[in-house]
């Protein structure tokens, strides 16, 4: 008998099983009396229960040919079923409100931590604490296993990977919008390369869906074991709940609809990691450092949605050890970005010559840069002098744009505040603002047409090189 006539045979058994009263009822002997009546040669029936993260409870019948298992619980209504749904439809929820999907190649535990710290928080709080999870998760070297070793597996990534990997040292030398900006078609080629079969009239969400669903049918078939079994527990919305595997690809699936391909007009997140902002120029925020990791990511989770499309199975899910390629590429991402330090304070030196501060990139304003240096330099040259000649010392925050920072000295019943400024080319609004509360505005760098920026001042201003604090006694 062929493989397609068994399958008849079998649909007309569960057709059977659908007419008892409840599915509960079905037994082995059962089965096996209505396999004998259809000739079926051999027929063997016993309970198991089949799947491979969270098994359904059925009867499976072996017969010469073949083997097929009949659920003995509905396709909805059970009750356990539902409770695993309602846990997996709170997580997606959870991962749409942090526009992402269920990841792959990460440890479930630190999954968890992360869905649990975005339960309870506003949308931007929930974005700034996935950040701070995925900063030690989709590290440097993480990164550099996507590139070098699960991008290379898929036949629509291949000649993106030099791509890849320029973007990826791109990145590491400062130039995130560069390397973000880089991927982002990256995705749609990847997927109309995936769906080659498709007609080149599909949309974008044609392709997704394409693609998503036939990588589901090929986990459907593993988790029942190739079996056959009846076609409305092969679904998505049967194994949402059931299969993890199922799970991180129709969450993938979202992310690409409802997020990265919608509309401009419907796009409501706030990581602005949208295609057709990006190609219309309609924002910029999409350019912001958080980004690049994700593309990065999301290109490989596109690998792994093409290796179940066309059943290879090509990339594990199982994240590599790091060989030779992605060893090396991860210490040259280092390479640069230590380069890039050096290079970043010689550029800071030299406009601060000149009363300028760095011109910003879109994904480098130099806020954090001038944090550092500010207050580096304010403790050294400022706050240790202070205390050296006896004040007590209290150093207070850089202003948000690092232009100053205040530290203030106390002595018995003495105070004074003294102010440390980024550059001496500072305009002279902050210089009269400053001059209300300090005793003397210091800069660091060398001076640069003092007169003209301090004019009006009559506290003490001058190079924080140059200056010594009065005595405490």
């Amino acid at each position: 008998m062929s493989f397609s006539n068994l399958e008849d045979e079998f649909s007309g058994i569960w057709c059977r099983s659908l007419n008892q009263t409840s599915l509960n009822a079905l037994t082995p002997e059962l089965i096996e009396k209505w396999a004998s009546e259809k000739r079926l040669i051999n027929p063997v029936a016993k309970l198991a229960d089949v799947g491979v993260f969270h098994p359904t409870p059925c009867i499976v019948l072996i017969v010469e040919g073949g083997k097929a298992c009949f659920p003995t619980i509905p396709v909805s209504g059970d009750e356990n079923w539902q409770i695993r749904r309602k846990q997996h439809d709170d997580q997606a929820d959870l991962w749409d409100k942090v526009e992402w999907f269920m990841p792959l190649w990460l440890p479930m535990g630190e999954i968890s931590k992360l869905l649990a710290s975005v339960r309870h928080v506003t949308r931007e709080r929930a974005l700034d604490l996935f950040k701070y999870h995925t900063s030690t998760l989709y590290t440097l070297a993480f990164q550099a296993v996507c590139i070098e070793q699960i991008l290379p597996l898929a036949r629509s990534l291949k000649e993106i990977v030099p791509l890849a990997r320029e973007a990826y040292l791109g990145a590491y030398s400062g130039y995130w919008a560069t390397s973000v900006g880089a991927l982002i078609p990256a995705i749609e080629g990847s997927l109309t390369r995936i769906v080659s079969d498709l007609s080149t009239k599909a949309t974008a969400p044609d392709k997704i869906d394409h693609a998503v669903n036939r990588a589901i049918e090929t986990a459907a078939q593993l988790h029942f074991d190739r079996m056959w079994v009846p076609p409305e527990y092969k679904t998505c919305d049967y194994l949402f709940g059931q299969d993890e595997r199922v799970f991180a690809f129709e969450t993938f699936r979202r992310w690409l609809k409802n997020h990265f391909f919608c509309n401009t007009h419907e796009y409501q997140g706030v990581t602005w990691l949208n295609r057709h902002m990006f190609a219309h120029g309609t924002a910029a925020s999409w350019q912001q450092p958080a980004n690049f990791a994700r593309m990065v990511v999301a290109l490989a989770t596109l690998a792994a949605i093409e290796s179940w499309y066309d059943a290879s199975h090509s990339v594990s899910f199982f994240l590599p050890a790091m060989n030779d390629d992605s060893t090396l590429l991860w210490q040259q991402a280092l390479l640069r970005g230590d380069v890039q330090m050096k290079l970043k304070l010689a550029e800071q030196d030299h406009f601060r010559k000149y009363g300028r501060l760095v011109p910003p990139l879109p994904a480098d304003n130099g806020v954090l840069l001038r944090k550092a240096l500010l207050s580096q330099q304010c403790m050294t040259d400022l706050v240790r002098p202070l205390r050296d000649a006896g004040w007590s010392v209290k150093v207070n925050e850089p202003d948000d744009e690092a232009l100053y920072m205040t530290v203030d000295a106390f002595h018995g019943e003495r105070s004074f505040s003294f102010a440390l400024l980024y550059s001496c080319g500072t305009e002279n609004g902050i210089y009269k603002i400053l001059a209300n509360t300090c005793a003397a505005i210091l800069y660091c760098g060398a001076p640069y047409q003092q007169d003209s920026f301090a004019h009006g001042i009559s506290v003490h201003v001058g190079p924080v090189l140059g200056w010594q604090p009065p005595k405490a006694a």
